[in-house]
């Protein structure tokens, strides 16, 4: 091959030389093509408790930390490697969300009773990848359509009958290659990015146990001449793909002895050691902007408080109650979860409940949880009097808050006096969180706390913000 290609994750039948797990930390400055797909198999789910966590999978603390540590590798190449004009090939693997180790722990109780509990995050198999995509959504099938692009036609004709989606782009696409029989959803699309391109294009799925047989002298499994037939053909496409899309394809790539020093030119010396010099300040700053992504992410997470359910508006509300001087976070002993355990500085201590509806009122389902929760923590024997409850909707989520109706239902809210549990919107929690992070007012945090103590029985109304907010430019 006059060109150096690199598979990650995707052996191709017949290039296993080039073949490189996701857990190896190999570099991409080589390639000039990348072969990219985020296989996981190499870490190990947490089976020293229970394997899954609210219903997903939880990796073991150790390739917790190996598997963040590695994909931000992977996000560096990448991003190298595309800014350097490089062709990656990505195979639009299931889209699957996990929980990792965070590292941090959080204890209760004393003595013989005191019980350390470590604190998960959610994370998934694309935090890889070195642009911002649309929504991904893990939904599997085998009817695709073909866009007509003419450098993919080849691909398409040799290749689609091996094809399959196991995920769709769910937004706007410019270059889609690839789409759903119904609804024109990408689940395959070209991306310009630097100088490079990437692509995304449908796992290539082909039968191991066809292509490979047992050699008794060699004492070990080599591929079939239907293999190595399939993956050669694949390699030469890509091949072809890669030099259709680049600039100047038609120019002669020069022979090494050009690069002896009797054929060098001062200008293309002088010029190659600014290129080496350009090129390390590019990789920093490439690493210092996915430094500042991640930084990024952390930052907006109040925004789960406006359009979130599930574990992300579980997240987001623990980020606004600790903004206000709460210390909140989940509890998880293996036999009692709770959304949210909260004490504030005046020794003040809740169990909160969440729960997000798309296009209807917050009802009474999470009461019975949260009646239950209460009552559960009560029979720690740390415990000495019960907490008091909290219920945290975020109703009609996808509609702008300021247009909503009553987030609670009517029944909602008087179960709630009944229970004299408070109520509290989220988006509310959103407005008066924001600003304490603004300002740093730890007079307005304290009032936002005391409406909270105050608002059992009903909807916590908080303070209003000052007018004095100024928003930074």
């Amino acid at each position: 091959m006059d060109k150096n290609v690199i598979t990650i994750g995707y052996e191709v039948p017949d290039f296993s030389d080039i073949f490189y797990a996701y857990s190896t930390n190999q570099s991409l400055l080589d390639a000039d093509i990348v072969v990219f797909e985020p296989d996981f198999s190499d870490y190990s789910l947490d089976y020293s408790s229970e394997p899954q966590y609210k219903g997903k999978p939880c990796y073991d603390k150790n390739s917790s930390f190996r598997l963040q540590e590695d994909s931000k590798h992977w996000q560096t190449e990448l991003s190298t490697a595309l800014e350097a004009g490089k062709t990656v090939f990505v195979s639009f693997y299931k889209f699957e969300d996990f929980f990792i180790h965070t590292g941090n722990t959080q204890s209760s109780g004393t003595g013989k009773t005191a019980r350390i509990s470590n604190i998960v995050t959610l994370y998934n198999n694309y935090q890889f990848f070195p642009i911002q995509l649309p929504p991904i959504v893990p939904k599997e099938g085998k009817q695709i359509i073909f866009s007509g692009h003419p450098v993919f036609s080849s691909f398409w004709n040799e290749f689609k009958d091996y094809c399959k989606y196991e995920s769709y782009l769910d937004g706007k696409v410019n270059c889609p290659l690839f789409t759903t029989k119904t609804g024109g959803k990408s689940v395959g699309a070209l991306f310009k990015v630097g100088t490079g391109n990437l692509i995304l294009f449908p796992p290539i799925i082909y039968d191991e146990e066809k292509f490979t047989k047992h050699d008794s002298r060699k004492k070990k499994d080599i591929w079939t001449p239907e293999a190595v037939k399939f993956g050669n053909r694949l390699i030469q496409i890509f091949l072809e793909i890669d030099k259709t899309l680049r600039k100047g394809e038609d120019r002669t790539p020069p022979p090494d002895w050009t690069r002896e020093d009797n054929f060098q030119l001062v200008a293309e010396t002088q010029l190659t050691l600014e290129i080496e010099k350009k090129s390390k300040e590019i990789d920093s700053l490439i690493h210092q902007k996915n430094e500042m992504i991640t930084k990024l992410d952390h930052e907006v997470e109040l925004k789960n408080l406006l359009f979130e359910k599930g574990i992300n508006l579980e997240n987001g509300i623990i980020l606004g109650l600790n903004i206000l001087g709460y210390k909140a976070q989940n509890y998880n002993d293996g036999k009692l979860e709770i959304d949210q355990v909260i004490v504030s500085p005046e020794g003040d201590r809740f169990i909160g409940e969440a729960e997000g509806k798309d296009n209807t009122a917050v009802n009474i389902d999470k009461f019975r949880q949260l009646v239950t929760n209460i009552q559960e923590d009560l029979q720690k024997e740390e415990v000495k009097s019960p907490a008091n409850g909290i219920l945290f909707g975020n109703g009609f989520r996808l509609t702008m808050p300021a247009e909503r109706t009553e987030q609670f239902t009517e029944k909602c809210i008087n179960t709630a006096k009944s229970y004299n549990y408070a109520l509290m919107r989220t988006s509310d929690l959103f407005q008066v969180s924001k600003y304490v992070t603004a300002s740093k007012d730890e007079s307005f945090a304290k009032s936002c706390r005391e409406a909270i103590k105050n608002g059992a029985g009903k909807i916590v109304v908080f303070p209003t913000v000052p007018n004095s907010l100024i928003t930074s430019k």
